[in-house]
C-alpha cells in the first residue's frame, strides 16, 4: 500500500504541476476584478431600479426597469451612451409601430407577426444592424401587441420604465466601485506599442544584414499590429466614457487626453512604417547598397517610440522621445547625402514622415514637427 500510494503521489504533483498553471492563465484572461466590479454593479442597479419604479412612481410590476438597467451595463464599455440612447429610440419606435398597425388591423397571431416584422425591419432601415435599437424596437413592439387586448396605456409606463432603468444603470456605472478606465488603456497599449517596436527593429536588422526576408517577416507582424491598434482604440473610447460619467476619474482626464492625441497621431506614424518596410524589402530586392546610417536611422525610430509609450504611460514626458526622433532623421539625412538610389531615397523620405509623425504624437505642432525634421535632416555633421 505505502508502494503504492508512493508511486501515486508523483503522477499527483505532476498533474497539479500541469492544472495549476492552466488554472491560472484562465483566471489571468478573465480579469475577475472587471467581472466582480460589473457583477456587483448589474445586481445593485437592477434591485435599485424595480424599487425605484415600484415603491416611487407607483408602478406595478415595473419589469423593463430592471431590464433596461442591466441592458445599459451590459453594454460594451464605452459604448454604454450609444447603446443607451439607441434603446430608448427603440421603445418609442416600437410603440409608434405597434400604435398605429394595431388601429388599423387589430389584434391576433396574423397581427403580431405583421407588427413585429415592422418593427424590426424599420430599426434595421433606421439603424443598420444596431442590435440595442432593432432588439428593443422588436420586443416593445411584441410586448404591446400581445397585451394589446388585454391592457391599455401601455406606452407611457414602458418609457418610464425604460428611463429609470437606463438612469440607474448609469448611475451604477459612474458611482459603485468605477473601474479605472486608464488600467485597461495601459493594458490594450502594450501589445501595440510592443509589437509596432520590434516590427521597426527587426527591419532595422533586416537593413544591417541584407536579409528580405526578415523585412517581409516584419511585414506580416502588421496584421497583428492591426489587431492591437484596434483595442487600444476601444479602451480610449471606454475610457473617454468613464472619465466623462464617473466623478471619481475626473483627474484622469489630462492623462486620457495625452493618450488620446498621442493615439490619433500614431495612426498615421504606423502607415509611414508601414510603407517604409515595404520600400527596404524592395531596396533589399534590387540589391541597392545601404548605407549603415540608414539602418541605425531606422533602429532608433524604434527606440523613440518605446520613449513615447514610457512618456504615455507615466505621464511624465522625459524628452527621450523628441531626442530619438531628431536622432533618427539627422541619421537619415546622412544617409541620404551618401544614397543616390531610388528605393534608398524613398526610404529616407518615409523615415522623415514618420519622425515627423511621431513628434505630433509627442505632442508638438504639425508645422514645428516638419521644421525640427527638416532641420536635423540637413544638418552637415554626418557623426
Amino acid at each position: 500500500m505505502a508502494a503504492l500510494r508512493g508511486s501515486g503521489r508523483p503522477a499527483e504533483r505532476s498533474g497539479r504541476a500541469r492544472v495549476l498553471p492552466a488554472v491560472r492563465r484562465f483566471l489571468a484572461t478573465r480579469q475577475l476584478a472587471a467581472v466582480a466590479v460589473v457583477s456587483v454593479q448589474a445586481g445593485l442597479a437592477t434591485a435599485a431600479a424595480w424599487i425605484i419604479a415600484m415603491d416611487f412612481l407607483g408602478r406595478d410590476a415595473p419589469v423593463f426597469a430592471p431590464v433596461a438597467a442591466l441592458a445599459t451595463i451590459a453594454s460594451a464599455t464605452g459604448q454604454r451612451t450609444r447603446q443607451t440612447v439607441e434603446l430608448l429610440i427603440g421603445v418609442g419606435l416600437g410603440i409608434t409601430v405597434a400604435d398605429i398597425l394595431l388601429y388599423f388591423i387589430g389584434s391576433g397571431a396574423w397581427q403580431i407577426a405583421v407588427v413585429v416584422s415592422s418593427s424590426v425591419a424599420l430599426g434595421l432601415l433606421v439603424a443598420g444592424r444596431s442590435g440595442a435599437l432593432v432588439s428593443q424596437a422588436g420586443a416593445t413592439a411584441t410586448l404591446f401587441a400581445t397585451l394589446a387586448g388585454n391592457q391599455r396605456s401601455l406606452e407611457l409606463p414602458r418609457i418610464i420604465d425604460a428611463a429609470v432603468g437606463t438612469s440607474i444603470g448609469f448611475l451604477a456605472v459612474a458611482l459603485l466601485l468605477p473601474l479605472d478606465p486608464l488600467g485597461a488603456v495601459d493594458r490594450a497599449a502594450k501589445p501595440f506599442f510592443t509589437h509596432l517596436a520590434a516590427a521597426i527593429h527587426t527591419t532595422a536588422q533586416a537593413l544591417a544584414t541584407g536579409d528580405r526576408d526578415r523585412a517581409m517577416r516584419a511585414l506580416d507582424s502588421f496584421d497583428e499590429v492591426a489587431i492591437d491598434s484596434t483595442r487600444l482604440n476601444e479602451a480610449l473610447r471606454a475610457a473617454e466614457e468613464n472619465v466623462t460619467i464617473a466623478p471619481w476619474w475626473r483627474r484622469r482626464r489630462d492623462r486620457y487626453r495625452q493618450y488620446r492625441a498621442a493615439v490619433d497621431q500614431l495612426d498615421g506614424f504606423t502607415t509611414d512604417i508601414r510603407v517604409m518596410i515595404r520600400r527596404i524589402a524592395t531596396l533589399l530586392e534590387y540589391r541597392e547598397p545601404v548605407p549603415r546610417p540608414l539602418h541605425r536611422a531606422v533602429d532608433t525610430l524604434g527606440d523613440a517610440l518605446a520613449h513615447l509609450h514610457r512618456d504615455c504611460t507615466t505621464a511624465q514626458p522625459s524628452g527621450r522621445t523628441h531626442q530619438c526622433v531628431l536622432e533618427a532623421a539627422r541619421l537619415a539625412g546622412y544617409a541620404d547625402r551618401h544614397q543616390p538610389f531610388p528605393f534608398g531615397e524613398a526610404v529616407v523620405l518615409q523615415i522623415r514622415s514618420a519622425a515627423s509623425d511621431l513628434l505630433r504624437a509627442a505632442g508638438v505642432t504639425p508645422q514645428q514637427a516638419n521644421r525640427l525634421v527638416r532641420e536635423a535632416a540637413t544638418k552637415p555633421d554626418g557623426r
